[in-house]
């Protein structure tokens, strides 16, 4: 595990271009806390950060292959590295190392840009061709390593966080209106995009070749969910629970202890459960929560983890995330407004005192259908049918009930209600359920309805997917708010704490295997993850199942109506907020107050400001050498 870093050029290095690389590298020692190396060619400098993970004796980067004319450097695990290994010594190539970044040189000559398809792993990759003047960058198929690169007058610049393209005193730093309106609408923002004008983010399953000064992405995986499996449910059910076994003993392949994130839910218990019977000794399993009580999973894990006999330890976040919203800003690089990060953050440095690799259940729902909102977005389809004077009656009177038990929408323009999209097509449905704010809400904020509105983005993913309305949601979801904020969230909190974590429930072939699974095989009779489910019980007692479904949220309504609310004042309604350059400060205003007086949730909202003035202040306020 590593951060890289880098420059190629079509006229040849500048003076400064290897201290340059030297300083990007220094910014990412959270990412390789090991070592620090680079390599220059006549137009190329190309280095990374290590993490000593696998191959602790020789597994330094940059590598090259044997006649030094490629070299390569990898942000990343690839877990079948014995097997690509052994077949390339059978073809000929010599190795000087035992790790997993030198068979990226050796199939890169055999196969091309075509190699990454021969990973089974995470990986962001940069490659250097010095024969050919070429510099090829690869990101894994999930998206759970990144990439960030500009491109200016003839030269590419690429590092694993954004942080290190802006010790370049040159880079403008020019907010993206539609980053920031993408932002607003989904919390985070997608790639390409990022909140600089001028910089982007590499995609899931993508290859970027720069050449001659031009550079060109193609990607090179989705999952393909038709043709559907013809076969038994017990048999899916076998070769479910074989993959996800295999996935997991992949992922214990490691020259130094791994631990376990234990929600206690489905996901990370099924991992749990694998792990103990692959591995010798007790395994070290980590959980957070908060002393909100319907926010806090602990007992759940607590149980899992006596079951397995897990070495376990918790703690509780409290409202010290105060201080950690600085932090936040500095490890994330952009704006990034999923709350889940606090938790996950106190968790990976909680991690980080005991181990340098984590297992995670992060995919789970996104692969076997594990949502809440999936169920709801499938019974709002089958509405679909039903003439519209009788969709419309039914939405009011289910209005009317939640008025007489007292849970009644608050007057507001905040979020979307279902009232305004049950005459809308199932993809917009989708989308604007998605969407973290309405879009009068978001114009009014930006003072722009034509960049406010950014159903595109994810109306685009939706379009390009499968059919099947389920298909549908679990497809948008696996290239959209997996890589861009999930994925996000988990690397950028453990690297942030030298912690590399792996996910074996998004080990391509088994996300290829649950594509194809028939829908019902998901979701049943109200049930999520059926499959999943079943495979857990091979694993475990019932009665560790059979618990509801919390998520990682913290507790932002009730914060927000307290301590919080007082954090808002001063920073985003401060007479100094750098929120005032970008939204309507009197409407910001207005949000708080509406959650104080109980008219309407506004929490998530709230927190978006917040996030984004702590971010501001952090990285738009200083030059790029104090960023440094």
């Amino acid at each position: 595990m590593c951060g890289i870093a880098g420059i190629a050029t079509t006229d040849g290095l500048r003076a400064g271009d290897t201290r340059l690389v030297d300083t990007m590298l220094a910014t990412l020692r959270h990412r390789g806390p090991d070592e620090q190396r680079l390599v220059a060619a006549k137009d190329a400098v190309i280095g990374a950060r290590r993490l000593s993970i696998i191959d602790l004796d020789t597994g330094s980067q940059p590598v090259c292959n044997e006649d030094g004319a490629i070299d390569i450097t990898q942000n990343g695990e690839i877990y079948n590295y014995i097997e690509l290994r052994d077949d390339l010594v059978r073809r000929g190539h010599t190795m000087r190392t035992k790790g997993d970044t030198e068979i990226i040189g050796h199939l890169y000559e055999e196969l091309g840009d075509g190699f990454v398809e021969h990973l089974r792993g995470m990986f962001a990759i940069a490659l250097w061709d010095r024969t050919r003047r070429r510099l090829v960058l690869a990101r894994d198929r999930l998206g759970k390593k990144p990439i960030y690169w500009t491109a200016r007058n003839g030269r590419i610049a690429y590092g694993s966080e954004l942080k290190a393209l802006m010790v370049d005193p040159t880079l403008p730093r020019v907010i993206d209106r539609t980053a920031l309106a993408q932002y607003l609408q989904y919390q985070y923002i997608p790639a390409p995009r990022t909140i600089f004008e001028g910089v982007q983010k590499i995609e899931a399953a993508t290859v970027l070749v720069w050449e001659q000064g031009r550079a060109v992405t193609s990607r090179y995986w989705r999952p393909a969910y038709e043709p559907k499996s013809t076969r038994t449910y017990r048999e899916d059910l076998e070769e479910g629970l074989r993959l996800v076994r295999e996935s997991v003993e992949l992922r214990l392949r490691s020259d130094v202890p791994v631990g376990l994130f234990l929600s206690g839910g489905v996901d990370s218990s099924t991992v749990l459960a694998l792990m103990a019977a692959a591995t010798p000794g007790r395994v070290k399993t980590f959980s957070i929560g908060f002393d909100d009580i319907g926010y806090d999973e602990r007992h759940y894990a607590r149980a899992v983890a006596e079951q397995f006999d897990a070495d376990h330890t918790e703690e509780v976040v409290r409202l010290d995330v105060v201080g950690l919203l600085p932090e936040l800003a500095t490890h994330f690089d952009e704006p990034f407004g999923d709350s889940s990060a606090l938790p996950t953050f106190r968790v990976a440095q909680m991690a980080g005192r005991e181990v340098r690799v984590v297992l995670t259940g992060d995919g789970g729902d996104e692969t076997f259908g594990g949502y809440d909102r999936y169920r709801r977005q499938i019974a709002l389809g089958r509405l679909a049918s039903v003439p519209g004077p009788v969709r419309r009656q039914l939405v009011r009177a289910r209005d009317a009930a939640r008025a007489v038990r007292g849970r009644a929408p608050g007057r507001s323009d905040a979020d979307t209600t279902l009232r305004e999209i049950i005459d809308l097509p199932v993809d917009l449905q989708y989308v604007r359920l998605r969407s973290m704010s309405d879009a009068r809400l978001r114009t009014r904020l930006l003072r722009d309805a034509a960049v406010a509105n950014q159903d595109s983005f994810l109306l685009a993913t939706l379009e390009s997917g499968p059919h099947g309305l389920l298909d549908r949601m679990l497809a948008a979801d696996t290239v959209s708010y997996l890589p861009e904020d999930l994925l996000v969230k988990m690397d950028r909190a453990t690297m942030a704490h030298s912690v590399e974590a792996r996910a074996p429930l998004l080990d391509h072939v088994l996300v290829e295997f649950a594509a194809r699974l028939p829908a019902d095989r998901k979701i049943r009779g109200g049930v999520t993850k059926v499959l999943l489910r079943d495979i857990a019980r091979r694993l475990m007692p019932p009665a560790l199942l059979d618990r509801p479904k919390y998520g990682f949220a913290a507790p932002l309504e009730t914060w927000f109506r307290h301590e919080l609310a007082g954090v808002y004042r001063e920073t985003v309604l401060g007479s100094g907020a750098m929120t005032r350059d970008h939204f309507d400060q009197s409407v910001a205003a207005t949000m708080l107050q509406e959650h104080l007086d109980g008219r309407t949730d506004q929490s998530r909202r709230l927190w978006l400001l917040l996030s984004f003035e702590v971010w501001a202040r952090r990285w738009l306020q200083r030059s790029a050498e104090e960023a440094a």
